[in-house]
């Protein structure tokens, strides 16, 4: 009995030898095991994080190319835009778009016809905020002086010179019709007031220097080539120019408001207009 327990204790230390060699061989597996996995885990992560990387900067590299790019089409168009542009404060107003101009002969307007009350009073109209006022600001960012307004908002005197522009097509409008529009003035200083408008019309036209294409028809009882009746054109939107004319509106230029140095009150609500000759406010 002694001899065969003797003999089997070897055995079993074997056996806990060899189970223990076999744990370790299975714990060493297993953290060669964990070890593989966490570096094949941090290979992944790596490259992920590099492909991260030049994605964002891939992104980043493609928004600076578009802001670049944007940026460069901006400074274009503001040097296009501001190339030569003399300032005004009116500038915050314009507003383009496409509009079709008229050429038609034989057509009714209320701008044009023998002289009746509808068209005096569409011209008016045009002209009813043509009286502005603006800040020394405004006159010194253009460079320009005027005259003072003596009330109590301040400002100067301005208009726009559209509205001067305006003013000059209407005088000859009605130095046409001059059986109808009794102009008081003199016949020589009549004279050089239209030949002022119409050299003023020349010079405003070309300096705006309109390019639209103007193209020509054939017509059945004209042997000549004659030009299309309607053109398309880039204009200023009137409406946001009047809008703005009103906001800087003066109403009402009679009394002291406008004062000569010398000469006492501009307007007394007595003096005629210069082209009808009927008695009015202002000009």
């Amino acid at each position: 009995m002694y001899s065969q327990r003797h003999l089997e204790k070897p055995t079993s230390d074997a056996t806990d030898a060899s189970d223990t060699e076999s744990l370790l061989s299975s714990d060493q597996s297993q953290e060669k095991l964990l070890l593989s996995l966490q570096d094949r885990r941090s290979k992944q992560n790596g490259r992920l994080k590099i492909f991260l990387h030049v994605g964002v900067i891939t992104i980043y590299g493609i928004i600076a190319v578009l802001l670049l790019i944007w940026g460069a089409k901006l400074r274009a168009i503001k040097c296009e835009c501001e190339n030569g542009q003399v300032y005004s404060p009116a500038n915050t107003a314009v507003e383009y778009h496409k509009q079709t101009i008229d050429h038609e002969v034989f057509k009714d307007s209320s701008f044009r016809g023998m002289p009746r009350p509808e068209v005096d009073q569409a011209w008016a109209d045009l002209l009813q905020y043509n009286d502005i006022r603006v800040q020394k600001e405004d006159l010194d960012k253009a460079n320009v002086t005027s005259v003072p307004l003596n009330d109590e908002k301040g400002g100067y005197f301005v208009t726009l010179d559209v509205y001067h522009t305006l003013h000059c097509v209407n005088h000859v409008r009605k130095s046409y019709y001059s059986d109808y529009y009794q102009n008081p003035n003199p016949m020589a200083q009549q004279r050089e007031h239209f030949d002022h408008c119409i050299d003023l019309l020349r010079q405003t036209l070309m300096c705006h220097g309109d390019v639209a294409l103007h193209p020509f028809e054939w017509i059945d009882d004209y042997r000549f080539p004659w030009p299309t009746e309607k053109t398309e054109h880039q204009c200023r939107s009137w409406d946001k120019l009047v809008a703005w004319s009103k906001e800087h509106a003066i109403p009402n230029l009679d009394g002291p408001i406008l004062t000569h140095p010398t000469l006492g009150t501009s307007w007394r609500g007595d003096e005629p207009d210069w082209t009808t000759g009927a008695t009015s406010g202002h000009r």
